[in-house]
């Protein structure tokens, strides 16, 4: 029976097939009339050995995302389901022609048709991308022309295929996507595409109209995918000089190779086409330069592995030119690990695994294995791959500026050995890991503790027991600096970034200045900063985006800041995983925006549940005891907001805004929230209820956030536990009846301070070495908890503890004797997030909640951009003039 007869059969009690209208490289095409609603629909049927590859039922789970886009310009999805095992869906019958069906008849468009047609496009794309959805397959079959307007067909089909069978159809040798308005990223093959490919795909439709045929053609399609990653398209005046010279700058600037030099909406495209000859250009088109012909051969020998679906090994770069990217994929067996579990001490975020050659020749990165790292090699000249012997338990790795040596953290020892293997050789034994770790010349490490106030100036060449290796005490805390070797200055990120400057024992906020130079208002916030020529700061925001802004050490002034790309894989504090060699060329991991998690709940023996409440950059929170109310911090552009959610509503309100907000943490009966601020004068604790019209009280506060005990939870409702400001760092208990308010010691050097429901026993962690302990309370003898590994501990119960080891939890009973049973594992979960202070708290229904990323972990390959310096101070410079 053919495939007509089947389908008429199938569908005959909602459906008449009529006829088929035409077949695709996806799917075939039929006219049905709906018999429920007399109108008449087209049927899409997929091909049976793309649905089989594919999975049916997956597919169909995918595209119920898309059914929800309603837009004047976006073609409908009225049905969808299976028929003998493949898939069809149903859209609306368009009465007309596609863009393909005129473009064939008129070859170019009217110049005004033209830009009709795409800002109609861009206006559907720009609202599909506004609810997370990329099309992935824009081109003139798909956009159908009613009345002479857009409207864009099969709208998240190619996404819920690539989401669902994009693996096994490389495997399988079928690709997504046309190649002549692919975009370079989609060509090469990149899983994680975002709403610039779109952008790529309708330039090239705007080209098409205006010029008649598409930027890259050939006659395979091999040569087509070697065009668009090298070749840069032809002037649009050479072939028609009556194109505006503004429409054709926005054409080109969407045809630009890299992602971040095209415009970054689609509503930014659509505004750039409307504007004349008259309007001011944004930025000259991108200019790229030829490639020699052995890049030339060298690149579609990549292409063709990259078509042909091989994965691994092929090494996709292209020639070395401003701007240009390459990616470097990473063994199947070996990716890398760009979250591990660090250390035992909780200071996971932050770490930035990634470190290349000053040469570009080669990078290290950590690859997990079970409960431990392995360092890796991976060259750049021939794509070879290899452990590193000797690195076991590695992390935070530098390559030595002569690129023959490798500085990394195994434990609580910094090590040194040559890159190619051989003698490892100690150069400290700290209480804990380093949070920083840094070569400021051929042989001086500098390697910051992670009590943040430890600096430890370490001689590569006879180790740390020589008295050319020196510690250094702060009077403010740094994590994760940067030296400034002109200067003598350390440039620091403090909290979730808000960079200060660290010289003679002070330290002072680096604010933005007007272009005028009097004094701005807010700080400069970000993480994985690097100073550049002692002139240029280049950081990850808090967006997400690589910026970039003029630095002067002497005047602190910070000029205004530009973004440079976006795409960054950041963890949960927004430190991305990217390095910068000294010749401008920028290595990074690519992921999705910081800012693009979730908050999960998770139970022993169930998969984690998303909460009902928005995606944000969550930091830190706290859930009140009857699992109503979630109080979070979250980071805006603006700074630290402090919103209350209803998990029964999803809705929220902000109660509070400030620089940097700590805690928060809710009271027993769930009626006020006690949390740490800085205003970026005064530094506090407040506490108030959400529901009260006044704002909150202030139980104390003084001149730095470093003066300022950090609260860690509630005693009961009038006292407060917390850690204390100053050395030795005790835990605190605060009594909140008094004003101004009263605190006892309890325990030295203690984190993480956490309190049974029951009142009896005391759980903390140890500064800085990390240690699980517990005591009753009032504190007693002092009993060790776990000897190895945890972090994090919290109660379940009163005789149930768990405690985080990287991803994976672990639960602990405790006797009524005093006995602590055996670790069992509780859960775990690959995409958990690291947040700075408390990472996970508890649910109060026998489980946790956490942030939880949307990207996965581990990367699969390496991004690399040559020349990003220059890129980087020519964008500064011409910002700022």
């Amino acid at each position: 029976m053919n495939p007509f007869t089947t389908l008429g059969e199938a569908l005959s009690d909602r459906y008449t097939v009529e006829r088929e209208l035409g077949a695709g490289g996806m799917a075939t095409v039929y006219l049905a009339h709906d018999i429920k609603h007399d109108r008449k629909v087209a049927i899409k049927v997929l091909r049976p050995e793309l649905a089989a590859v594919i999975g049916a039922e997956r597919f169909l789970a995918e595209i119920k995302t898309t059914a929800n886009l309603q837009h004047p310009h976006i073609l409908s999805l009225f049905d969808s389901g299976t028929v003998n095992g493949t898939v069809f869906y149903v859209m609306p019958f368009v009465d007309g022609e596609s863009l393909r069906d005129r473009l064939s008849r008129e070859k170019q468009l009217p110049i005004d048709d033209a830009v009709r047609i795409a800002t109609e496009t861009a206006e559907a794309l720009q609202y599909a991308h506004q609810h997370g959805v990329i099309h992935r397959d824009i081109k003139p079959e798909n956009i159908l022309l009613h009345g002479g307007h857009a409207l864009v067909a099969d709208f998240g089909i190619a996404l819920a295929a690539s989401k669902t069978g994009a693996t096994r159809m490389t495997e399988t040798g079928m690709s997504l996507g046309t190649p002549q308005y692919m975009s370079p990223e989609q060509a090469m093959g990149e899983r994680e595409l975002d709403a610039r490919t779109d952008v790529y795909a309708l330039g090239c439709v705007t080209y098409e109209m205006l010029t008649g045929a598409p930027p890259f053609s050939g006659p395979t399609v091999q040569a087509i995918v070697a065009k668009v990653l090298t070749d840069r398209p032809s002037p649009i005046a050479t072939v028609r000089d009556t194109v505006p010279r503004g429409v054709e700058h926005a054409v080109l600037r969407a045809l630009a190779k890299l992602p971040a030099d095209r415009w970054a909406t689609a509503s930014d495209y659509a505004d750039a086409l409307r504007s004349d000859a008259s309007h001011p250009l944004r930025g000259a088109p991108t200019r790229i330069q030829r490639p020699t012909a052995s890049r030339l051969s060298a690149l579609l020998g990549a292409a063709c592995l990259i078509l042909l679906g091989t994965t691994g090994w092929a090494l996709r770069r292209t020639p070395a030119a401003p701007s240009r990217m390459f990616d470097a994929a990473l063994p199947d067996s070996a990716p890398m690990s760009s979250a591990p579990d660090l250390n035992s001490t909780g200071y996971g975020t932050g770490i930035v695994n990634l470190t290349v050659a000053g040469n570009g020749d080669f990078a290290v990165y950590p690859v997990r294995h079970g409960d431990s790292t392995t360092l890796w090699y991976r060259s750049l000249i021939d794509a070879s791959a290899h452990p590193i012997a000797g690195t076991a338990g590695g992390t935070t790795p530098r390559i030595s500026p002569d690129g023959t040596r490798l500085a990394f953290v195994s434990a609580n020892r910094v090590l040194v050995m040559p890159v190619e293997g051989g003698d490892v050789k100690l150069l400290l034994q700290a209480d804990a890991p380093p949070t920083t770790l840094d070569w400021v010349s051929p042989t001086r490490i500098l390697a910051i503790s992670n009590d943040g106030v430890t600096l430890h100036w370490l001689d590569s060449e006879v180790g740390a027991s020589d008295e050319k290796s020196m510690t250094v005490k702060l009077k403010a805390r740094c994590y994760f600096g940067r030296w400034i070797a002109s200067q003598k200055r350390l440039l620091c990120s403090q909290g979730e970034g808000v960079f200060e400057e660290i010289s003679t024992g002070t330290t002072h906020s680096l604010r933005a200045r007007n272009t005028d130079g009097s004094p701005g208002s807010s700080v400069v916030t970000g993480q994985s900063f690097r100073i550049v020529d002692d002139r240029y700061l280049i950081y990850v925001g808090v967006d997400g985006d690589v910026r970039a802004a003029p630095y002067d050490p002497r005047t602190d002034l910070i000029g205004r800041s530009v973004s440079l790309l976006s795409g960054v894989k950041a963890d949960a504090a927004g430190s991305g995983q990217l390095d910068l060699t000294p010749q401008g060329l920028l290595a990074f991991v690519p992921g999705k925006p910081v800012s693009d998690v979730r908050m999960v709940a998770l139970r022993p023996g169930q998969d984690p549940k998303v909460l009902p409440i928005e995606q944000a950059h969550f930091q830190r929170f706290d859930l009140t005891r009857d699992g109503h109310r979630l109080a979070a911090v979250v980071i805006t552009p603006q700074g630290h907001e402090l919103r209350i959610y209803d998990l029964r509503t999803g809705q929220h309100q902000t109660w509070l805004r400030a620089e940097y907000i700590g805690g928060p943490f809710w009271d027993p009966k769930g009626d006020n929230i006690v949390v740490r601020t800085w205003n970026g004068t005064r530094a506090a604790i407040l506490r108030g209820s959400p529901d009260a019209a006044n704002p909150p009280d202030t139980v104390m506060s003084a001149a730095s956030l470093n003066q300022v005990p950090e609260p860690t939870d509630y005693h009961d409702d009038s006292n407060l536990l917390a850690r204390g400001a100053t050395e030795p760092y005790p835990a605190i208990r605060i009594d909140l009846t008094r004003h101004p308010a009263a605190f006892d010691s309890l325990i030295p050097g203690a984190v993480f301070v956490q309190i049974s429901p029951d009142g009896q026993r005391l759980v903390w962690q140890s500064q800085p070495t990390g240690q699980l302990n517990l005591t009753s309370y009032p504190p007693g003898p002092r009993q060790q908890l776990v000897a190895l590994g945890g972090v994090e501990p919290l109660w379940l119960s009163a005789n149930e503890l768990l405690f985080r080891s990287g991803a994976t939890w672990n639960l602990v009973r405790l006797g009524a004797d005093g006995t602590v049973s055996s670790p069992e594992r509780w859960g775990s979960d690959p995409r958990f997030l690291d947040t700075p202070g408390w990472s996970n708290r508890v649910s109060w229904d026998g489980g946790i909640i956490y942030v939880q990323s949307t990207d996965v972990n581990d990367a699969r390959f390496l991004r690399f951009i040559p020349n990003f310096v220059a890129t980087m101070k020519n964008a500064v410079d011409k910002a700022n003039r």
